[in-house]
């Protein structure tokens, strides 16, 4: 479920300039051996697409891209980046519970941290809106908060969901945005389940001094 909230961090942060690492890796593990001519027929929708920075990136190297969020400000924002970098995609404003696309429409879907702020049942719906959107074959990329890091301990968890947090004041995340839903290993298969193939890596970080830790898993699916 998308909380406004994030209308004040799109409108306010310079926020979403930069993509990670992590989708750079994954774009070219994944597309490299297409000619960047040839990469327009590779159909690629990002949910949550927030400010941009994924979608330039994308769209820079000739991917065919739509991006989806359900915040008017970072759509405004990504607008208005791509128009200064010559750069075209298509933009929606919707619920990533209801994908405003046909079945089977992209090669590849994308969640940059997106899914984590929804509770799983929610997690759940996108994952079959993701299903249904993606074509057979076509790979899904979801890069999402890793359980266990110690600032759990000072977070106030949503009841009957054990690393579902109403918020946790000494971790990485902003107040007021909604949910922060984090995974657990064990819980990857049965959250990520209707697609035929997944895998996963994870990656952590200290952040702002060693003061904080920032644990993500990077998971891979295929339909």
């Amino acid at each position: 479920m998308w909380n406004s909230g994030w209308d004040n961090v799109h409108r306010d942060k310079e926020w979403g300039r930069y993509p990670p690492e992590e989708l750079v890796r994954f774009m070219g593990r994944n597309y490299a051996t297409i000619k960047k001519t040839n990469r327009d027929e590779i159909s690629v929708l990002e949910i949550g697409c927030g400010a941009g920075a994924n979608l330039i990136f994308l769209a820079g190297e000739g991917f065919k891209v739509t991006g989806l969020d359900g915040s008017g400000e970072a759509l405004k924002r990504s607008t208005s980046r791509l128009k200064e970098l010559g750069l075209s995609a298509r933009l929606d404003q919707g619920d990533a519970m209801a994908l405003p696309y046909d079945d089977e429409s992209f090669d590849c879907v994308l969640d940059i941290e997106c899914i984590y702020a929804n509770t799983i049942g929610d997690s759940r719906r996108i994952l079959r809106e993701v299903h249904r959107v993606l074509r057979s074959g076509g790979s899904f990329f979801s890069k999402t908060f890793m359980a266990g890091a110690t600032w759990e301990k000072t977070g106030r968890r949503m009841d009957g969901e054990p690393n579902t947090f109403l918020e946790i004041p000494d971790g990485p995340f902003n107040r007021g945005y909604g949910i922060i839903r984090l995974t657990d290993e064990e819980e990857i298969p049965d959250i990520y389940d209707q697609f035929a193939e997944i895998s996963f890596d994870f990656v952590i970080r200290s952040d702002q001094n060693r003061t904080k830790e920032v644990r993500e898993w990077l998971i891979t699916c295929r339909k």
